[in-house]
């Protein structure tokens, strides 16, 4: 069984993924896999004056993720301590997935998109299929996430909704292995007058469901609270903005925070789905994030 499964491709040049897992593995004092997966479309082999050009295309790929998984692996501190593996699949985030739930992987992490903007996350082809279908949780790292030490708290955005408390006993052991505390949080997007929604502030809605938010906020912390190792949790409550991206800044995040949020009710048992809120959320976040599936 192992903690932290890194997932990248035998052409990939980022390091904020690599960077992220990092901080998760020593954050843990786990072990760290480095899984480099190569694209494989030969379904039986192909022959070409006498070459078996599958096995040929094969033997290249392998050995290109080799080579990777070596770079990778010079970059690392020397406290983390590493496994190795290359699989190959005619899909990518497929074998990923496999990989991290063969192992009883607490985290499959992965980086950013190439293109987006440095310091936000980027959801590319990889990424975006595992945060809408791996049954195990995905870490997702910024574009440009740095090198650093361990990770020292977890914000935890909530919907004002009863569901999100069930969140809580993962939100809660995620906390003790990382060592860190939890601050709960909701983020939401001020309504304008002009909106239909600034009209249904008018008639006392909005202020209903701030009230909500707060009933949500005190039930999630209590449940943080209830284990049998209880950690640090406070709450940041509602935090708005204009837009997301307003409202996301509204945090004074710092180095070493994770955000955690949940995928969406309407999921598949015991799968990550994003719903449109979660991925406003993260696109707009400045510090890496996990996305949690429901059961």
């Amino acid at each position: 069984m192992s903690g932290v499964v890194l997932g990248f491709g035998p052409e990939s040049r980022s390091r904020s993924g690599l960077n992220l897992a990092a901080r998760l593995a020593r954050s843990t004092d786990d072990s760290l896999v480095l899984c480099c997966v190569v694209q494989d479309s030969y379904d039986t082999p192909t022959l070409r004056d006498g070459h078996d050009v599958g096995a040929e295309w094969r033997t290249y790929l392998t050995e290109t993720a080799r080579e990777a998984i070596a770079e990778a692996r010079a970059e690392l501190p020397d406290d983390v301590a590493v496994t190795e593996v290359v699989r190959s699949g005619r899909s990518v985030p497929a074998a990923l997935a496999e990989e991290g739930a063969r192992r009883g992987a607490d985290l499959l992490v992965v980086g950013s998109a190439s293109v987006g903007s440095v310091g936000r996350i980027s959801l590319g082809s990889t990424s975006d299929r595992l945060v809408h279908s791996s049954q195990v949780p995905v870490a997702l790292a910024p574009r440009g996430y740095p090198v650093g030490d361990r990770l020292t708290r977890i914000v935890l955005a909530v919907e004002p909704t009863r569901g999100d408390v069930a969140l809580a006993p993962k939100v809660r052991a995620l906390a003790e292995r990382l060592g860190a505390e939890i601050e709960v949080v909701t983020f939401g997007v001020r309504p304008s007058r002009r909106s239909a929604l600034g009209a249904l502030a008018d008639q006392g809605v909005y202020d209903a469901w701030r009230a909500q938010v707060r009933e949500t906020h005190d039930e999630v912390r209590a449940a943080l609270s209830s284990g049998d190792h209880p950690v640090p949790v406070s709450g940041a409550g509602l935090v708005t903005g204009e837009r997301w991206s307003s409202a996301l800044d509204g945090v004074e995040w710092a180095d070493g925070d994770l955000l955690v949020v949940g995928s969406s009710r309407h999921s598949q048992v015991a799968s990550v789905f994003l719903g449109s809120t979660a991925t406003r959320i993260l696109r707009h976040s400045p510090v890496p994030a996990v996305v949690l599936p429901r059961r």
